[in-house]
């Protein structure tokens, strides 16, 4: 620090002797408000992040976002959002209607949605589709091996309800994946 100072020039003598610097004007800013719209964008981030991942959109793919807020002060950071969403285009608007099916998440800045084209649809439709069909079949199988008397009564307590377990969380996710697959409809 001491080479610092006296090669850039910013004082004569010994950095040490220096009088303490006066006080700055960020002293009296108030930031509070400031750190309050930065935490309600990391949770409209994540809020849009989450909606991208139960949609199995990749995540380097641009897409489109629709903030739905009135909140006008939020204008000047769309271009971050949009950057830290890796979107294609964040639009601010407050009378977005949004079509059924539309995967929405509520935010302290608003209503984050989806912007989701026919093609969109489709290819998600296509994706549920197989989706459904590879739930089908591992509940199949658990069936199969539930049903079966010598299974049952020959595996260890454990493996049998570790079974039931997978049977009813298989059952779950299945209906969640119809009734998405309704809402596209």
């Amino acid at each position: 620090t001491e080479e610092l100072w006296s090669l850039l020039g910013f004082g004569k003598g010994s950095i040490q002797f220096a009088p303490l610097p006066e006080r700055t004007p960020l002293d009296n800013v108030d930031v509070t408000r400031k750190r309050r719209t930065v935490s309600d964008i990391y949770e409209t981030i994540q809020a849009g992040r989450n909606l991208r991942a139960e949609a199995k959109l990749q995540s380097n793919r641009k897409i489109r976002f629709i903030l739905r807020t009135d909140d006008k002060s939020i204008f000047d950071e769309i271009p971050t959002i949009a950057r830290l969403l890796n979107a294609e285009e964040v639009t601010l608007d407050p009378e977005y209607q949004a079509q059924a099916g539309n995967p929405v998440a509520v935010t302290p800045l608003g209503e984050i949605l989806l912007a989701t084209s026919a093609a969109d649809k489709a290819g998600e439709r296509e994706r549920l589709d197989k989706e459904i069909a590879k739930i089908e079949s591992e509940l199949r199988t658990v069936d199969a091996k539930l049903q079966n008397k010598s299974f049952v009564d020959r595996a260890p307590a454990g493996v049998v309800e570790e079974h039931r377990q997978r049977q009813k969380d298989f059952s779950a996710q299945l209906a969640k994946l119809k009734q998405a697959r309704e809402a596209l409809s």
